[in-house]
């Protein structure tokens, strides 16, 4: 029992989905159903406030199956979706691994990473991905599921069965993905929990749980289903050029250009 648990554990919390595609097209299906709905409806609004008096010409949602943008258009003068699935997007969509980003190097001002890293094959590079692509001061938001939640729990215990959607996913320690960010010169912004809320399906069941979601958000803060991360691209600083000396022979008078000569 304990070894079987231990195989879960690890097949849950750090391996992730066996295929990227396959996954991210059962999360879009689940994006539909209530919950789903209740979860992109709250990401968008946490995205919102992230960006809250930020512009620029532009942002890049590596997606996870939404096949929407998820930040306010008006913002940003071009906005992109990188997507492994084909879709219909009412923006430019992508078809890239987020392992493999097809962008210069510092070309872009923000960048989404929505559910990224719980299912792709190498959580790590992505952000490397993304710290290349990013303009200095550019800024990384990242959103995924947390483990230490009920969320999180509930992927524990049922599995990886077949049609279990959301579950299939790797939740990804926030802490993990915050020493990834410090290692590739992110200054963190925000490190926040959200969703207080257990993953029932029924919206009735959500409004009766309010009460208890505000009580767990006041007593386990750290045990939100959606962990935020917010933090921008440092710019290192330069060390002023050295004073060029200029070479002169050694019985070569000192004149400066400032100098006046006087003539007798």
């Amino acid at each position: 029992m304990v070894k079987r648990l231990g195989q879960r554990f690890k097949q849950v919390y750090r391996q992730g989905p066996v295929e990227t595609r396959l996954q991210e097209a059962a999360l879009s299906q689940w994006y539909r159903t209530s919950v789903g709905q209740e979860l992109l409806a709250a990401e968008v609004d946490l995205i919102s406030r992230a960006i809250s008096g930020r512009f620029g010409s532009m942002m890049v949602q590596l997606d996870s199956g939404a096949h929407e943008p998820l930040f306010e258009k008006r913002l940003f003068g071009a906005g992109t979706l990188v997507s492994q699935l084909e879709n219909r997007a009412p923006c430019p969509v992508i078809c890239a691994k987020p392992e493999n980003l097809p962008f210069e190097p510092e070309s872009i001002d923000m960048l989404l990473m929505h559910h990224t890293l719980d299912i792709c094959e190498n959580p790590y590079q992505v952000i490397r991905e993304g710290a290349i692509a990013l303009k200095p001061g550019g800024v990384l938001i990242v959103l995924g599921f947390n483990p230490y939640s009920l969320w999180g729990l509930r992927a524990l215990i049922q599995g990886r069965g077949e049609g279990a959607g959301i579950w299939h996913s790797r939740f990804l320690r926030s802490g993990r993905v915050e020493d990834w960010m410090h290692l590739l010169d992110f200054e963190l912004e925000r490190h926040e929990k959200h969703l207080f809320y257990p993953p029932y399906r029924r919206p009735s069941w959500l409004q009766r749980l309010n009460f208890g979601g505000r009580v767990q958000r006041r007593l386990l803060p750290f045990t939100g289903a959606v962990y935020l991360l917010v933090g921008y691209k440092q710019v290192l600083g330069r060390l002023p050029a050295a004073e060029k000396r200029v070479k002169r022979g050694f019985l070569e008078p000192v004149v400066s250009i400032n100098s006046k000569v006087r003539h007798k």
